[in-house]
């Protein structure tokens, strides 16, 4: 089994659910970590609306680097989750946010003051009372001028967005899911084509030209789908994870059911495919801690690592090097470790 290698620890104040390097060079060395957290005072009293604060850290993390200081935070609503474009968009390297308040939003990442910081560029109101739980982009695979984001919502609602100019447009709503869509992704071979699972245990497709239903609805989860990834390099090949403890396979030409299973011991929040090597995936595992896994003929846990005390919610590859990011909820932790596979 390859041996995580702890380098860094850092306590994040609120408690941390979402960790992303960015992939677009030179700046393969930045990453943010997203966190959300209860007002205490909400906690305390169920009669007020319950307020959700979130801060972003950014970093830069490369061989020179000898202890964690965030260079630039933003103070904002809870965060619920992050995703970078793989493609920089007019130029700069662009972040998208969801938030507590039902919000999308983008933001770019500039070096105007001599200092590299995240500085909001379009916000878009998903809903109203609702939480807006997972983001990705059309452009993992594929750069675009004007790409489109999904977004997914705690009401089971999936949203698809366009960039147009300086704008963004909103393309369509599906209402999915009877309870929370944890989790909205697109096939990164064909954009037109997206997913979205929900606590209903439904994993659903749509294609965007087929406006308000969805194409397929798999009913083979045991409890709610809470992550879903496209290969950017392998195409038909699709992951979903599931607070059923399994992570599944699929070829996506047909998705009555997986080609292939894994019991990784723990709610499988995030999961990210390796950036250069295409049979080995990442996954948050909630209470079960953090796995690299194999996904090829033979599916298995490469390594595991259990160095978080509480709920493993995020987790990332840094493009150039052997590192990892990783985060969890109640202790308020991010880890930084050296994972050879």
């Amino acid at each position: 089994m390859a041996v995580w290698q702890n380098k860094w620890r850092w306590d994040t104040g609120y408690s941390a659910d979402s960790v992303e390097w960015c992939p677009v060079e030179p700046y393969r060395d930045v990453l943010v970590c997203g966190t959300y957290q209860l007002e205490k005072t909400a906690e305390q009293d169920t009669s007020s609306k319950q307020t959700r604060l979130g801060r972003i850290y950014l970093f830069i993390i490369n061989k020179n680097t000898t202890e964690l200081n965030p260079i630039h935070t933003i103070d904002t609503s809870g965060i619920l989750d992050q995703k970078w474009s793989y493609h920089t968009i007019m130029d700069y390297p662009t972040l998208a946010v969801v938030t507590s308040i039902g919000t999308l939003q983008l933001y770019r990442l500039t070096n105007e003051s001599g200092a590299l910081e995240l500085k909001l560029w379009l916000e878009h109101v998903i809903g109203e009372n609702i939480l807006a739980l997972s983001v990705d982009w059309s452009t993992n695979k594929t750069s675009s001028e004007d790409p489109s984001l999904v977004v997914s919502d705690s009401a089971g609602s999936v949203h698809v967005l366009k960039i147009v100019g300086d704008g963004l447009k909103v393309v369509g709503k599906w209402e999915s899911h009877g309870f929370e869509a944890w989790i909205a992704a697109f096939n990164y071979w064909n954009t037109d084509v997206f997913y979205s699972g929900g606590d209903d245990c439904l994993f659903k497709s749509y294609d965007v030209r087929v406006p308000d239903i969805h194409t397929t609805s798999n009913k083979r989860h045991e409890a709610g789908v809470t992550s879903i990834r496209s290969h950017a390099d392998v195409e038909h090949q699709l992951l979903t994870g599931s607070y059923d403890e399994k992570v599944r396979i699929w070829d996506t030409r047909s998705l009555k059911s997986s080609i292939g299973e894994i019991d990784v011991g723990g709610g499988v929040w995030r999961l990210k495919w390796h950036p250069h090597k295409r049979d080995t995936v990442l996954a948050a595992c909630m209470y079960g801690g953090f796995r690299v896994l194999r996904v090829s003929d033979q599916t298995e846990i490469l390594s595991e690592y259990l160095g978080h005390e509480s709920i493993a919610y995020g987790a990332d590859w840094q493009f150039d090097s052997d590192l990892v990011a990783t985060c969890s909820f109640y202790d308020c932790k991010m880890h930084i470790s050296e994972v050879p596979v």
